[in-house]
């Protein structure tokens, strides 16, 4: 399960550089392709909650329930039920590389989407089972994959397109999550440990409004960063140079767990949130300033988004649905209120800085 980000994430948002490129090849106007990148999210949201109960139905198809000796209503081990994700997300990923239209592209990544739900929430809750004594480490290791396999399969996408063609550049990594979730299906049983029965703990409120704000902060300045860009006299090339800001968050998920086990959890998040608050007046300078003011962003966010996740993984299969739901929620807000703020750069630098202080009193993280 470590390596699952990479595999989903790299399935997952291969499509965002190929928009354009898939409503040119399907004959759709600008924009027609759009539900196919929300759509998944909001699976993400509305389902995630409900992965821990997720359990053997005896008339579902193979793909959409991996079989399983367990008896009617017992829950899916964790393997199988991360399996059966990753599977779906391989197998959503081929079907729509293959897909004759746009209807049939955006219903693949429908089940991409159902099958990305159920890996975050296990994901995150299975690590401090399987790694007790390293579980702030692992668990950012663990966001590390995301970040790397977000970033991967942006820059794969595009350049396998343009060598490959689209349908190919799709097709290619898809096949990750599909080997992956293989592979976790074939475990033994006993390979996984059991998750225990899910608690929806409603003290664990705080730790669902952070992850709602770490996404939303990431999303809405990145979404509004390249029209401020542009303004100021950015060529759109340059602009794309400037995402690479993404690949700090690889050291920031990293060492995340490191600064945690010596400075304590909770302190090791403000001082990343102290971070973001530097980076987000950072933003308000001239180039170069605002451009070393997003890549600290991100590398202090991810950062942070790497302790409230395995807050949340040590609280139980219940939280950590939760948790990754309310995180896809804010990144739904985002794509919603950034086009608000489209001539207010500096207004929507206060918003983030005012909801980056209050992820910072709260500070949920501490050790369970």
């Amino acid at each position: 399960m470590l390596f699952s980000g990479v595999a989903l994430y790299s399935a997952l948002y291969a499509v965002v550089p190929l928009l354009p490129l898939l409503e040119r090849l399907f004959g759709a106007p600008p924009g027609a392709a759009g539900p196919g990148m929300g759509l998944p999210l909001l699976l993400l949201v509305l389902l995630s909650p409900l992965t821990p109960q997720a359990r053997p139905r005896m008339n579902a198809l193979p793909l959409l329930a991996p079989p399983s000796p367990l008896p009617r209503g017992l829950p899916l081990p964790p393997g199988v039920r991360g399996g059966g994700g990753l599977l779906r997300v391989g197998v959503g990923g081929v079907l729509g590389a293959l897909s004759p239209s746009l209807f049939l592209w955006t219903l693949a990544r429908l089940l991409q989407g159902a099958g990305a739900a159920l890996v975050p929430a296990l994901a995150i809750a299975l690590l401090p089972l399987l790694y007790p004594r390293r579980a702030w480490e692992v668990a950012g290791l663990y966001m590390a994959g995301n970040v790397l396999g977000g970033g991967l399969g942006r820059v794969l996408a595009g350049v396998l397109a343009e060598g490959l063609g689209v349908r190919e550049a799709l097709l290619f990594l898809s096949l990750p999550a599909l080997a992956l979730g293989l592979l976790l299906l074939g475990l033994p049983r006993g390979k996984t440990p059991p998750l225990g029965p899910a608690r929806y703990d409603l003290r664990a409120l705080p730790l669902y409004a952070v992850g709602a704000v770490l996404l939303f902060l990431n999303l809405f300045l990145a979404n509004l960063l390249p029209y401020r860009l542009l303004d100021l006299g950015y060529r759109p090339a340059e602009v794309g140079l400037v995402y690479l800001a993404y690949l700090f968050g690889l050291p920031g998920s990293a060492l995340s767990g490191f600064l945690a086990a010596r400075l304590g959890p909770r302190r090791t998040f403000r001082l990343a949130f102290l971070g973001v608050l530097v980076a987000l007046g950072l933003l308000l300078l001239p180039p170069p300033f605002l451009v070393a003011g997003f890549v600290l962003l991100m590398a202090f966010l991810f950062t942070a988004q790497s302790l409230a996740s395995g807050a949340a993984g040590q609280r139980g299969p219940g939280v950590s649905g939760t948790y990754v739901a309310s995180f896809y929620l804010g990144g739904t807000l985002a794509g919603l209120a950034y086009p608000l703020f489209l001539h207010s750069f500096p207004l929507a630098v206060g918003l983030g800085a005012a909801l980056a202080l209050l992820a910072l009193l709260l500070a949920p993280v501490e050790a369970q």
